[in-house]
């Protein structure tokens, strides 16, 4: 089985073409998307390690004007103060200490789409549908906020709520889920699946190497390892919704896609331990690193991928099939039943009448088509609301969702059967919020 060279077959279909069109950057990026798709079926090892640090395709260019994320004026990093909220995400707090998403901690749509851009040039289909899904499932649908970490407060002024949504930080099974890079499960936690473990840092820290570069490949096989901890340690593992399935291995690919730094030697950039650790609030060396809480920064000096090679919801689609793909053992559905170890698997093919099966996941729209279904489907289990108050965040996703299912040529499908995650204790496990900003 061959490694799949994206650079060099790229190089050799280009020489086919005129010059002028060969060195068009939509051409080339084309042009790897047609190859990619030819080989990820019959070597996705090869493609997965293949990878650059900008996801299914090569960044092609840099433009250091364009690409640079300014952390002076009023992009200044301050710490939150006592009334801010951070919560689990690094990404999300480093771009609310920066005032590229409210320092508040608390955002609209419109805020996220704008401030994730420029922070991280991830494009605005994405980031929207993101957030929408954030304020269903954990925020303020009447107002369109949600909070990146604790629960939504009490408004100064008037007194009222501005909802009863626990915030990221609490949204077990919702949108946070079991096998974090970096947080515990929340079960073995005490509900706590926010705060940094420094010692789980502290080992993933070390797949940097001698060389001191991070890859989407050596994250995928972390997100292996990391799993298999969760199983031995985590008599409530579950993992079997949208949040567990799609949202944490995706957050894996985001620290490579969305952290990584660019320049005109390194276009499709590089992460190195240096803006690993300031991405996640870690000062000090390996044996004696201290996490700030909430104090996540973008380094001095750091370029985003270009806003045309921004990343897509398409890319994270993509860079979640290819994990597994490549590891398959990594694509579980179940949990573990009370014990540890105990780890029970439920079948794809009783899952959803008519469902597309495991060999086929791969296979035109199959995943995306998968994944968006698996959002919609369990929203209604998740929120476990009247159908009164169900409609408004339905209609709320639809609005969001809807445009990124348009791309894509999906099968008929039957309804999934949550039923059978209710021998899943984890299923059910959902940790309330404190009065606090995480």
């Amino acid at each position: 089985m061959r490694t799949f060279t994206v650079v060099s077959a790229i190089a050799g279909l280009a020489s086919a073409f005129p010059a002028n069109m060969a060195s068009d950057p939509a051409f080339v990026k084309r042009a790897a998307e047609i190859l990619r798709r030819a080989d990820i079926l019959n070597d996705p090892v090869g493609v997965s390690k293949a990878q650059t640090n900008c996801g299914p395709v090569p960044c092609l260019i840099f433009d250091e004007a364009e690409q640079h994320v300014s952390t002076s004026g009023e992009h200044a990093y301050a710490a939150p103060k006592a009334d801010e909220i951070r919560g689990p995400c690094p990404g999300l707090n480093a771009a609310a200490n920066h005032g590229y998403l409210p320092r508040s901690g608390i955002a609209s749509i419109e805020e996220t789409v704008s401030g994730l851009g420029a922070a991280y040039a991830l494009t605005p289909e994405i980031s929207a549908a993101l957030a929408a899904y954030a304020v269903a499932i954990t925020g303020n649908v009447a107002e369109t906020v949600w909070s990146i970490g604790g629960p939504l407060p009490t408004d100064s002024l008037t007194g009222a709520l501005l909802g009863t949504g626990q915030g990221l930080s609490y949204s077990h099974n919702a949108y946070e889920g079991d096998a974090s890079i970096g947080r515990d499960d929340a079960y073995i936690n005490h509900g706590d699946a926010h705060s940094l473990n420094v010692s789980k840092f502290t080992e993933v820290y070390a797949l940097g190497g001698p060389e001191d570069r991070y890859t989407l490949d050596k994250f995928r096989k972390q997100f292996g390892a990391v799993q298999q901890r969760s199983i031995a340690t985590n008599p409530y593992y579950f993992t079997g919704l949208f949040s567990t399935v799609v949202v944490v291995p995706a957050a894996y690919n985001f620290v490579i896609n969305l952290m990584s730094n660019h320049s005109a030697k390194e276009p499709s950039g590089y992460l190195d331990g240096y803006n690993f650790k300031s991405f996640f609030g870690i000062t000090g060396e390996p044996g004696s690193f201290k996490w700030q809480r909430g104090q996540e920064r973008i380094p001095d000096n750091w370029y985003r991928r270009p806003s045309a090679e921004g990343y897509t919801g398409n890319d994270v689609v993509e860079d979640v099939l290819i994990t597994y793909l490549a590891y398959p053992e990594t694509l579980l559905i179940g949990g573990n039943t009370g014990t540890t170890n105990s780890f029970t698997g439920v079948s794809l093919d009783n899952f959803s009448e008519n469902f597309i099966g495991l060999k086929n996941l791969g296979e035109g729209d199959n995943f995306a088509c998968f994944a968006a279904q698996l959002l919609q489907n369990g929203v209604p289990d998740v929120l476990n609301k009247p159908l009164s108050e169900l409609n408004s965040v339905l209609n709320l996703l639809s609005k969001y969702i809807d445009p990124l299912k348009k791309a894509f040529n999906c099968p008929q499908i039957g309804q999934y059967d949550f039923t059978l995650f209710s021998q899943f204790p984890g299923y059910k496990y959902k940790p309330n919020g404190p009065a606090t900003n995480y």
